[in-house]
């Protein structure tokens, strides 16, 4: 015959198995808010659309003037070390699209040039300003990928300050070729 099991022990077993649902349940709730603390779990803050509802850039912890080649330096591979997350940024500097992703960057006086990436939520990458453009930004540090951070901000914190000037150089080197194999006389 078995022997009956003591108080002790069935106390024992219990707290155990709460322990391990405490666990179980806590997993389920990490997997489902992957975001972060206070985030939903694609990342935007809880209650928002796509990031954009709500931002709120009034406590600035960094802001960069423009020509601040240093101060962009230091910025961006503070950024880039994963040191700045959730910090509120303020940058003026030139738009770079080089490639696939938007960029913010000074350049230094022999045209090396420092910057971060930016994502504007709300706005189609063709919306965004224009490369070459100089650009006052605020927005927020984030994780976009683990290990990537990148500044997040909304349309309405994206001051255009100065057009890109690149097609006037276009033109006048279009307008240069024509003077040049066509004259008036013929020849």
């Amino acid at each position: 015959m078995a022997e009956k099991p003591n108080k002790g022990m069935v106390i024992g077993i219990a707290v155990a198995v709460v322990a391990v649902i405490a666990i179980i349940v806590g997993v389920i709730i990490a997997k489902g808010n992957e975001g972060g603390v206070g985030e939903g779990g694609d990342g935007t803050e809880a209650g928002q659309v796509e990031g954009v509802n709500n931002m709120d850039f009034s406590d600035i912890n960094v802001t960069v003037e423009y020509g601040d080649y240093d101060g962009m330096y230091t910025l961006s591979k503070s950024i880039q070390n994963g040191e700045m997350l959730g910090q509120i940024v303020k940058i003026e500097g030139d738009v770079s699209h080089p490639m696939s992703k938007y960029s913010i960057v000074e350049e230094d006086e022999n045209g090396s040039k420092i910057g971060t990436e930016f994502v504007i939520e709300g706005l189609d990458e063709s919306e965004y300003p224009s490369d070459g453009a100089r650009i006052v930004i605020t927005g927020e540090v984030i994780e976009k990928e683990p290990l990537y951070y990148v500044i997040r901000t909304a349309p309405e914190y994206v001051e255009v300050i100065e057009e890109s000037d690149d097609m006037e150089g276009e033109e006048y080197i279009e307008e240069e070729y024509f003077e040049d194999d066509y004259s008036e006389d013929g020849e």
